[in-house]
C-alpha cells in the first residue's frame, strides 16, 4: 500500500506553514518586527496564526526566506550584520540592432 502524499494533506500544510511562521517570529524578534520585515501588517500575522486567514503564498516564500537568512551559517568574514534584502533580478535587455 502507498503512502498518502503528505503536502497534498491539509493538515500537514497548515501545520508547516504554522511552524515556519512561528520560527521566523522567533528569529525575527516578535511580530512587529516580523511585520516590518515583511511589509505588513501585525495584524494580518495575528489572523495567520490564528488560522482564521490563511498564508498567501508570496508571505510564505518571504517568511522562508527570513528562515533561510537568519540560519545561514556566517560567511567567513562575515561582519554580523543582517544580509541586504534580496530583489528579483532586473529584466533582462533585449538589445534591438
Amino acid at each position: 500500500m502507498r503512502a498518502p502524499e503528505l503536502s497534498n494533506h491539509p493538515g500537514v500544510a497548515d501545520s508547516v506553514e504554522i511552524r515556519a511562521l512561528r520560527k521566523a517570529l522567533e528569529l525575527a524578534g516578535g511580530r512587529k518586527a516580523l511585520a516590518a520585515r515583511l511589509g505588513l501588517k501585525a495584524r494580518e500575522l495575528e489572523r495567520w496564526l490564528s488560522g482564521k486567514a490563511a498564508i498567501p503564498r508570496e508571505a510564505l516564500l518571504r517568511v522562508v526566506d527570513v528562515l533561510l537568512d537568519e540560519l545561514a551559517p556566517p560567511a567567513e568574514g562575515d561582519d554580523g550584520e543582517p544580509p541586504a534584502p534580496r530583489f528579483s533580478a532586473p529584466p533582462a535587455r533585449r538589445d534591438c540592432d
